[in-house]
């Protein structure tokens, strides 16, 4: 009797070129395609971040690169058809627990790291330029039509306390574009306190206007939330529409949240709906990259090799001059 041989089914792995045509030659002097989803770039600026957050990449970072990722499939809920599941469980034990936003940022990175490990990508070099961007109103991204238009980004940390003990009880970092939030990574340190902070976080989403909640990759919990996938050309498509036309909408800063209202409730309270439409003026502020980096490593990532010594002034104007000529 003669052994059949086994036949291994391998599914298909993107090429770098699926992943370099969404990447616009403004940007191609700064990324380059890596492998799979991601590209490849030594620069940590948040101009940048900001310009690649418009372009529907999601950055996240090795040790000494960043890693922009465009993911073949987006987990996403669709906001304004109502996909976002709530149970009645989370709803019970949300009355444990406030919301806020803003109030705790480095502790929410310190709760990543703690609960993720090894395996958490926020390294020092992308939790800098995250903080820069919660810092601020916004952070200026432009984009390069016929007509040049602005494309505010803004970071968030979302924290959930509990309101007997006063303790955090979790959290997660998430930025919006346009009237899309994405989900970066969270912790949870308390039971129950991640479904009822993403459950909450998810009703104020659908309140304040959001029409895509993108979650990133897919995972068993957020389609128990009412994800579903988008294809990358769909998800892209997406991001482009509505970056600059629902530029306004935003999440009510340095607010605090009853958790279970903020599920149940029909309208959001009077005043967090007044900060959250309230009309704010952008600061001018600008960037420069830090003048002290005399390292002079060499970094290899897939076929290309970069060099850290680098005067940063020069990145950013080049960046800048490329924006700006238009």
């Amino acid at each position: 009797m003669t052994n059949k041989p086994q036949i291994r089914s391998r599914q298909r792995r993107p090429s770098k070129l699926e992943v370099e045509e969404y990447i616009p030659p403004y940007l191609r002097r700064f990324v380059h395609p890596y492998h799979g989803d991601f590209c490849v770039s030594q620069f940590f600026h948040p101009r940048l971040m900001a310009q690649l957050m418009c372009e529907g990449f999601l950055p996240i970072a090795a040790p000494e690169v960043l890693l922009p990722k465009l993911h073949a499939h987006r987990c996403v809920i669709d906001l304004p058809r109502g996909d976002l599941h709530v149970s009645k469980s989370t709803r019970k034990k949300a009355k444990r627990f406030r919301l806020t936003i803003n109030q705790a940022f480095d502790r929410v990175v310190e709760g990543c790291h703690v609960q993720h490990g090894e395996k958490c990508w926020l390294y020092t070099p992308l939790v800098e330029v995250f903080r820069v961007m919660n810092q601020e109103e916004a952070t200026r991204a432009v984009i390069l039509n016929e007509k040049p238009q602005e494309c505010p980004v803004r970071l968030y940390s979302i924290e959930i306390w509990n309101i007997e003990t006063g303790n955090l009880a979790g959290g997660e970092l998430g930025y919006t574009v346009g009237s899309i939030y994405t989900s970066l990574t969270g912790f949870t340190c308390e039971d129950s306190a991640g479904s009822v902070q993403l459950a909450a976080l998810g009703r104020l989403l659908m309140k304040l206007g959001f029409s895509l909640w993108d979650l990133g990759m897919e995972m068993d919990y957020k389609t128990s939330m009412g994800c579903h996938l988008m294809a990358r050309k769909e998800f892209v498509a997406h991001v482009k529409a509505v970056r600059h036309s629902k530029g306004h909408l935003k999440l009510p800063s340095e607010s605090t949240m009853d958790a279970k209202e903020t599920i149940d409730a029909g309208v959001l309270p009077n005043d967090v709906a007044a900060e959250a439409n309230a009309p704010r003026e952008s600061p001018q502020r600008t960037h420069s990259f830090p003048k002290n980096q005399e390292r002079t490593k060499r970094l290899r990532c897939g076929s290309h090799t970069f060099d850290e010594e680098k005067k940063s002034e020069e990145t950013e104007h080049a960046l800048s001059e490329q924006i700006d000529a238009k």
